[in-house]
């Protein structure tokens, strides 16, 4: 008896089979190539008649490859054929029949008849888009994402979804519903970088309004922001990580009802910060909250992957694979060859009217012909640096006048030497994490504008970074060293098209060797969209074994393991997770660190651990990744056995008090073991310059000294000093030969390099050193029996100052150089009300005439409504 199959089934195998589609499809990609860059191509009228009858007949067998096949004939054929009425009809008949309400443009006019057919089908369309309309504000979930946004309720979600889905989106706007709607709540949302704390912030500042006043919240980034202590307040925490264990181990003692946990992907990171992820549930448990949690990832065949380190039962794991936005490939390589992907057949198809454009010269040629907007990605910040100055030196474009202030920004910011301030002019840029955050923020909101047209990026964009590019131009398969996964491929090039405009990207894939052309087209083809967890990725059974071995020894410098690990920053993560399963262990606590760990270490070594720490450390433990037991220990005992206190920021000569600094720098060296745990800090015989050199910087960072005065500093001090706070040349040998300036001899710009000496170190003082004081502070604090320290260099290196109103702005919100100026001014803009309490003046605060400073405080007003008053109040 034959096996009984559905008809939508039976036609969507067909349609895969259909060699005539399989024909015209192709007919498509080629058209579609040549007209991207104005060359002249023919379609059919037939054939064109019969791709739209096709894509309408895809668009409704449910299977995921022929409707995003569907969409990518409509979108091609709309882009190709703008003032097409039959292209836009079937357009409007699919996105329809794919549940998507909120397109570019309504199309009204291109509705069917008032026929009994029509009838119907108005009213379906009527009752969809009314199931589809979103809680909030106006428009309509599109595909999947209403099931999306209904799983964030569940106690246990990890949803997987295309980079143009709108996963933030839909976390910002369950937040956004629960608060309109008055339930009191207090949300955590986890973002990669201190960057995305700023937009996720001011988006939902935007969007909240007066209902942060209205239902008693308040959006705070930091454990010590501004009334974090009220016990009558509800909370949206948006956070790093690493701030939300900072948050759990200050003796956080709020409820938690919803942890999201945006980005994902970043828990499958091999790199130290990835840890943090796991020592945040660890927390969690040990603290016994049990908040709802999302995960939120791009599109991976294994979502369900997060949910291990939450430990609870299985819980809902969705993906949509649908996306709302099309991606065409095309792979150029040095022997002429100019091809584009059929996702219909897995082939790649050449283009021999194309193979002008691939050689050498690929770049300039793309770049001049490729219209609209293009993000070039690079693999390190040399290459991204080097791309963006070549471009602007063979960029014909004239200097755009409306960019000129952008330019102005980044040279006051920044300085006068400062590259970037330059080639913004002709709309040209790069976008690292080094850039510094207020003019990246500045590039993107350019880029978005469109006033910048070409950027060149790190892998910084598959952190969360949306930009509206209609092209992406990938000549490297690594990121930075490391080779290129599949996921984190399609992650990076999902971020090409606009899903408010045109909703298709264009890849341009450009292989120098015969072995990058067969690795981008296994890229392309693969299927393999799993991730792996870090802590799976970097601890193999050997590792796992030497780790055993040391630990057994009560050797938390991990000799053995340093032994088959050279590489710093792989032993510095492997390291954290030795110290969470210790932890755990200690404490008789399960978690997938401590299973993982499990699986070679022996129950006979555990006990053999836990006997070797008990004799050495009877009961203490550490909780923080950051530290092991003996840096805890020895930092106790020396707070308790001397007078130890940070130094005086300035001598009594009012000069910076860098000797002293330098003193106390070695002492914490000594406390916490710098020379195991932190070769690069550690001062030695051989190497006791570096610590000074921080001093000198330390001090000028916390004593306020801006951007601009600090690489000035550094420039100054490296004509001096070649290799100030690069003792090693690490930096010169990885960075000394960008072309910084696009000079063709390849000479060096010292300016430039300074400055990313400058960025590079300040980002080590905010994090490494920030870590070392905040241990210190709490340790002070704890001995003294107080509360709060009247010097405390945590919170100096947090903020980068010292002034208590600049303290008090930066807690608000404000950005570190609006903060001094706000604070600095002579138009009086802080006052003290009644009771003791400060208070700013709102139309002061616009009397200075800054942009930015006026921006800031439309947020911050929303937040903190009560602190600000008008001069006739």
């Amino acid at each position: 008896m034959a096996k009984k199959i559905k008809l939508r089934d039976a036609i969507a195998s067909d349609l895969k089979e259909n060699q005539y589609l399989k024909q015209l499809h192709q007919e498509l990609l080629r058209a579609y190539g040549l007209q991207l860059f104005a060359k002249e191509f023919q379609l059919k009228n037939q054939s064109i008649q019969d791709l739209l009858v096709f894509a309408d007949i895809m668009s409704k067998t449910e299977d995921v490859k022929l409707e995003q096949l569907s969409l990518e004939i409509v979108i091609c054929l709309n882009k190709m054929y703008p003032r097409s009425h039959s292209i836009k009809f079937y357009k409007n008949q699919i996105f329809e029949e794919l549940g998507n309400y909120s397109r570019p443009e309504l199309d009204n006019e291109y509705k069917q008849g008032q026929s009994v057919d029509s009838i119907i089908d108005s009213v379906q369309r009527v009752n969809e888009m009314s199931l589809r309309r979103f809680p909030t504000g106006k428009g309509y979930f599109i595909g999947d994402q209403k099931g999306l946004y209904n799983s964030i309720s569940k106690q246990l979600n990890s949803f997987s979804a295309p980079t143009s889905m709108g996963k933030s989106f839909l976390m910002k706007m369950f937040i956004e519903e629960k608060v309109r709607s008055g339930e009191q709540l207090n949300f955590v949302y986890l973002v990669p970088t201190k960057a995305l704390i700023t937009e996720v912030t001011n988006d939902l500042c935007d969007k909240l309004g007066d209902n942060l006043k209205d239902n008693n919240y308040r959006i705070v980034n930091h454990f010590d922001s501004i009334g974090t202590g009220s016990s009558l307040t509800n909370f949206i925490y948006v956070l790093t990580p690493e701030r939300f264990v900072n948050l759990l181990l200050n003796n956080f003692s709020g409820a938690i009802d919803y942890l999201f946990i945006d980005e994902a992907q970043n828990i499958s990171k091999d790199d130290s910060r990835s840890t943090v992820y796991y020592r945040i549930f660890d927390l969690l448990r040990r603290q016994e909250y049990a908040p709802k949690i999302t995960f939120a990832s791009p599109l991976i065949e294994n979502p369900e992957i997060f949910e291990t380190l939450a430990s609870l039962e299985k819980g809902n794991v969705l993906k949509a694979n649908l996306s709302p936005v099309c991606q065409i490939y095309f792979l150029l390589n040095e022997k002429g060859t100019f091809e584009v992907y059929d996702s219909m057949t897995s082939e790649f198809l050449r283009i021999n009217d194309l193979s002008s454009y691939s050689n050498v010269y690929y770049l300039k040629n793309l770049l001049h012909t490729l219209p609209g907007q293009k993000l070039i990605y690079r693999n390190s910040v040399n290459n991204a640096v080097n791309g963006a100055n070549y471009w602007y030196q063979e960029c014909d474009d004239p200097i755009d006048k409306k960019l000129l202030k952008l330019s102005d920004y980044i040279s006051k910011q920044v300085h006068p030497d400062y590259c970037l301030s330059t080639i913004v002019k002709k709309g040209i840029a790069y976008h690292f994490g080094k850039v510094p955050d207020g003019v990246r923020n500045k590039i993107e909101m350019a880029f978005c504008d469109g006033k910048i047209n070409t950027l060149f990026c790190t892998s910084t964009l598959m952190e969360g970074v949306n930009l509206p590019a209609d092209n992406m131009i990938i000549d490297n398969r690594r990121i930075g060293n490391r080779v290129m996964r599949p996921f984190q491929f399609k992650n990076l090039t999902g971020r090409v098209g606009r899903l408010s405009s045109s909703m298709l990207g264009n890849i341009f894939l450009t292989a120098t060797s015969d072995m990058d052309y067969k690795k981008f087209k296994e890229l392309v083809r693969s299927k393999d969209m799993t991730a792996v967890l870090s802590i799976t990725d970097l601890m193999d059974t050997d590792i796992l074994k030497a780790v055993g071995v040391d630990l057994k020894a009560g050797d938390l410098t991990l000799q053995n393991v340093r032994e088959k690990i050279k590489n710093q920053h792989k032993f510095d993560t492997v390291r954290k997770f030795s110290l969470i399963y210790l932890n755990n262990l200690q404490n008789s606590r399960e978690g997938v660190v401590t299973r993982h760990f499990s699986n070679v270490i022996s129950s006979e070594d555990r006990e053999a651990i836990r006997k070797t720490f008990k004799e050495k450390y009877e009961d203490h433990t550490e909780v923080d990744v950051n530290f092991s037991i003996d840096q805890s220990m020895k930092l106790e005992k020396y707070v308790k056995k001397t007078d130890i206190i940070y130094p005086h920021i300035l001598d009594e000569n009012g000069d910076l008090n860098t000797n002293s600094t330098y003193e106390f720098l070695k002492q914490l060296g000594d406390i916490y073991n710098w020379s195991k745990y932190e070769p690069e800090l550690a001062s030695s015989e051989e190497n006791n310059i570096i610590l000074q050199d921080y001093a000198e910087l330390l001090l000028r960072w916390m004593n306020g000294d801006s951007l601009h005065q600090l690489c000035d500093f550094m420039i100054q001090c490296r004509k001096k000093e070649l290799n100030f706070l690069d003792r090693s040349q690490k930096i010169r040998d990885n960075y000394g030969k960008i072309n910084w300036c696009g000079r063709r001899n390849n000479s060096l710009d010292e300016s430039n390099l300074s400055i990313y000496v400058l960025l590079k170190a300040l980002d080590t003082i905010q994090f490494k050193f920030g870590n070392y004081f905040l241990k210190f502070s709490h340790a002070l604090m704890k001995e003294r029996q107080i509360d709060k320290l009247e010097n405390d260099w945590y919170q100096y290196v947090e903020y980068g100052a010292t002034d208590k109103n600049v303290l008090w702005l930066e807690q608000l919100g404000y950005a570190r150089n609006s903060a001094f100026v706000i604070a600095n001014s002579e138009l009086d803009i802080i006052l003290t009300d009644e009771l003791g309490n400060k208070v700013l003046l709102r139309n002061r605060i616009e009397e200075l005439e800054s942009p930015e400073i006026i921006d800031e405080t439309a947020r911050i007003i929303k937040n903190y409504p009560d602190l600000f008053i008008s001069e006739a109040d």
